[in-house]
């Protein structure tokens, strides 16, 4: 059943290549983003039909001011790999010596939300590293605007746990993490758990260091998992 499951919500082969966008967003009283948005192949959506979007913060080698960079992880890699995504996606880049705006992230995500026919109620947020942080901080201004959250290898602060403690959250970490600590993540298991979080869920890699975002990107079932969540 699970496997069926699977092969409906998540196609991994697609006829045509996904339109891809580069931009730039200007956002009231916060940084300027340029961004990528990556929409799939359109035919098999009914014309009139609200799509899902996931929302993508790379990690702190990737800023600047090329978006190439924006594409070498994460579902921006796997939907112009042509793997097929159901989603729309949406990977700002942060400015140089920058850290992730939540204001500039969030009122750029509403943005692309009402441009793009996109349902509210399935918009999803994940990010690896200094993006595992964003994700981490922006559910924790703004949780009712998303479906669910993927953090990878970043951390979050454990007070701020009860904010979204009702949001469906998977989070990742490799245990030999030596860039940030696993244990940034098992504190907001911690504080989720203390907070009565039922739909919050961790993974650990006992042999991944940093980079535990790859083999977390590539596995469909995340997609699908995501493809289950909506508010």
């Amino acid at each position: 059943m699970r496997s069926l499951l699977l092969a409906l919500l998540l196609p991994m082969t697609s006829p045509a290549a996904p339109k891809e966008t580069q931009s730039r967003f200007e956002a009231p009283g916060g940084d300027a983003l340029s961004y990528l948005l990556i929409e799939p192949d359109p035919a098999p959506l009914a014309t009139n039909s609200k799509r899902p979007l996931v929302v993508f913060l790379h990690g702190s080698g990737e800023r600047g001011d090329d978006l190439e960079k924006v594409k070498t992880h994460g579902p921006p890699k796997q939907a112009l790999e042509g793997h097929g995504l159901p989603f729309v996606v949406l990977a700002p880049q942060c400015p140089a010596k920058k850290w992730w705006n939540l204001e500039s992230v969030v009122a750029l995500t509403k943005h692309i939300a009402a441009e793009r026919n996109i349902d509210p109620k399935r918009i999803h947020l994940t990010g690896l590293s200094m993006g595992g942080y964003g994700t981490w901080a922006i559910i924790a201004k703004e949780p009712e605007l998303f479906a669910s959250a993927v953090p990878i290898c970043g951390g979050g602060d454990p007070d701020t746990a009860s904010i979204f403690k009702n949001l469906p959250i998977w989070a990742f970490h490799g245990e030999r993490d030596d860039a940030v600590p696993v244990s940034k993540t098992r504190a907001m298991e911690k504080a989720l758990t203390d907070a009565g979080a039922k739909q919050a869920r961790f993974t650990y890699y006992p042999e991944a260091e940093h980079d535990s975002w790859t083999q977390t990107y590539n596995d469909p079932a995340l997609y699908a998992w995501m493809m289950l969540q909506s508010k």
